[in-house]
């Protein structure tokens, strides 16, 4: 009899192509992944902001709200500072989000596969804007809107004011940014740290409500370190996600060279 009927096929079975086309899909979805960037860059931007959120003075037991200027919404309506925080966290708002889109173009193009980014782009067109004006018209509801509807829903209209007035607002925005781009680009990892990012800025918060340190109660640095307190996360989550991806880049060089 011939050889050949005693030869193994060595066609691949439709299970085994399924297989490779499933890690193909995979190897591409871990190639276009660059979130390291924005967690890294929004976490820094935070750090940079550290300065505006220092008080010259203890704050009073009884602080009267300043002059609403239009980046009340962002700067916070009871910080000293609040017109340059507010300045600082619109410039860096928009030059985050470009920056961001800019280098996930960068990458796309030196790896060849990118990740869909229209999704990201909308939420900065719209997070932004609405974090100007959200914080003006809740606190416009609040003081002058006395329905059933506004009394239903003051218990949230006061904790998202109690955030602004922090200056704490573009925290949010950046969670929003996140919590859209980890939806993108289908990852556990930077699903796990925006979970992590936006507990630590409602726990933040929720503390500092309950313990009503808004009327009094802090030093000078309290502002401070209720802006900083989150952004570790942002920037232990990237530099993971930055070591992560070059040792998947070093992986993907070696297998082509073999």
């Amino acid at each position: 009899m011939s050889d050949q009927t005693n030869t193994p096929s060595n066609n691949p079975t439709a299970s085994e192509l399924l297989a490779s086309v499933d890690a193909l899909r995979r190897d591409a979805r871990t190639a276009r992944h660059a979130y390291w960037f924005p967690l890294l860059l929004f976490g820094l931007l935070t750090v940079i902001a550290a300065p505006l959120y220092v008080e010259s003075v203890d704050p009073a037991p009884m602080r009267v709200p300043r002059e609403n200027h239009i980046l009340t919404g962002l700067g916070g309506q009871f910080l000293e500072h609040s017109a340059s925080l507010g300045w600082y966290w619109l410039v860096a708002l928009i030059g985050g989000y470009v920056a961001s889109l800019g280098f996930y173009r960068f990458h796309a193009r030196r790896v060849g596969v990118q990740t869909p980014t229209r999704g990201y782009l909308i939420a900065g067109i719209v997070g932004i804007p609405l974090g100007l004006t959200l914080p003006i018209m809740l606190d416009f509801l609040l003081l002058n809107a006395a329905t059933s509807v506004s009394e239903a829903t003051s218990w949230l209209t006061g904790r998202l004011l109690s955030i602004s007035d922090r200056g704490m607002f573009p925290h949010l925005i950046i969670v929003v940014g996140l919590v859209v781009l980890a939806r993108l680009e289908r990852s556990r990892g930077l699903s796990i740290v925006v979970a992590g990012y936006a507990a630590a800025v409602l726990l933040v918060n929720g503390y500092f409500f309950l313990a009503d340190f808004g009327s009094g109660g802090l030093n000078r640095f309290g502002f401070m370190v209720a802006a900083l307190l989150p952004a570790p996360v942002l920037l232990v989550g990237g530099a993971v996600a930055l070591g992560w991806a070059r040792n998947n880049n070093l992986g993907r060089a070696r297998n082509q060279k073999a």
